[in-house]
């Protein structure tokens, strides 16, 4: 990034510290002490979600901005003590919603901003998955939660970027929060329609996550954003739309890791100005309120008003 400069690296795993300082920055395995002895502007939190919470508190009270991988926290009460934190230190806190700046992704987010489709009517995403993901991410305290607050997270932001704000979520999981398969609906403010599915259960290899819509004027289809990552899809088109009844190839192309790149650099550009992220604490926090409203409503069997939801954590 142009603006930023690697300061320091830690992990608990001194080998893999001292590999990513490449023998050029100093590398450390306690937090603490890294905070302590470094001149350092910005912290990038890079760890299982469990740990984004008390790691980003205590870079917060040592005055530092802080980036975040992914859900923001576990939960809304995790985000709003985040928030408040840095609200009370003067940082900022960016997260990084990588997927919202995927060519493709902003493109389409630019036809409907533009009223190119008409009114949105129909949001569909899917994420079907060949295999489990190993690790840490196996473990729904670590994790917290399965599938969909995992890898899910990018559908759930994604539903918001493009559908807009949230009014209701249903969910059918039939282990909510170490779900392995997941179905949610959105009720949109502006009165569409959104159904998120994924799934473990796919054939080996596979990896869908294709986002498709259906509007009054038109029709749309991003043939995938990570499954060009992951080896599933190769080749353009990623963007396919249909206007005036008839289908077209979009030129824009892009890739997952120019789409990371892009997210972090846009904090960090943000930060160095002193101004909020695009993808700052109150997209974090919705975003892990709509999961946390999709846990709720599949254990209660009834849909879930977001905004009451927020409110109720809010107070609590």
């Amino acid at each position: 990034s142009p603006d930023a400069t690697l300061a320091a690296v830690c992990d608990l795993d001194g080998d893999l510290a001292g590999r990513s300082a490449q023998g050029s920055i100093a590398a450390y395995t306690e937090i603490d002490r890294m905070l302590a002895e470094e001149e350092i502007d910005v912290v990038d939190i890079c760890l299982p979600h469990s740990l984004h919470l008390p790691v980003a508190l205590t870079a917060i009270e040592a005055g530092c901005h802080v980036i975040l991988e992914k859900p923001m926290a576990i939960d809304v009460r995790g985000c709003d003590e985040i928030a408040a934190a840095a609200r009370g230190r003067g940082v900022l806190v960016g997260i990084s919603h990588n997927q919202v700046f995927f060519g493709p992704h902003r493109r389409l987010a630019e036809l409907i901003g533009q009223g190119a489709l008409g009114t949105l009517r129909s949001l569909y995403a899917r994420l079907w998955i060949g295999g489990r993901y190993g690790g840490w991410r196996e473990q729904p305290e670590q994790a917290g939660g399965g599938l969909l607050m995992d890898a899910g997270v990018h559908r759930v932001y994604m539903m918001r970027e493009l559908g807009g704000p949230v009014e209701t979520v249903s969910a059918q999981i039939a282990s909510p929060r170490a779900e392995d398969a997941f179905a949610v609906t959105l009720g949109f403010k502006s009165g569409a329609t959104g159904v998120i599915q994924g799934a473990y259960h796919g054939p080996e290899g596979v990896f869908d996550d294709r986002i498709e819509i259906q509007a009054s004027q038109g029709m749309a289809e991003v043939r995938g954003c990570e499954a060009f990552f992951e080896g599933d899809l190769a080749g353009p088109p990623q963007l396919r739309v249909r206007l005036g009844g008839v289908w077209q190839d979009d030129p824009v192309s892009d890739s997952w890791n120019a789409s990371v790149e892009a997210s972090v650099h846009q904090i960090l550009a943000s930060m160095a100005l002193g101004a909020q992220p695009i993808v700052g604490v109150d997209a974090g926090r919705e975003t892990v309120a709509v999961i946390e409203a999709a846990y709720r409503s599949a254990e209660n069997g009834e849909p879930v008003n977001l905004s009451e939801l927020i409110s109720e954590e809010a107070t609590n």
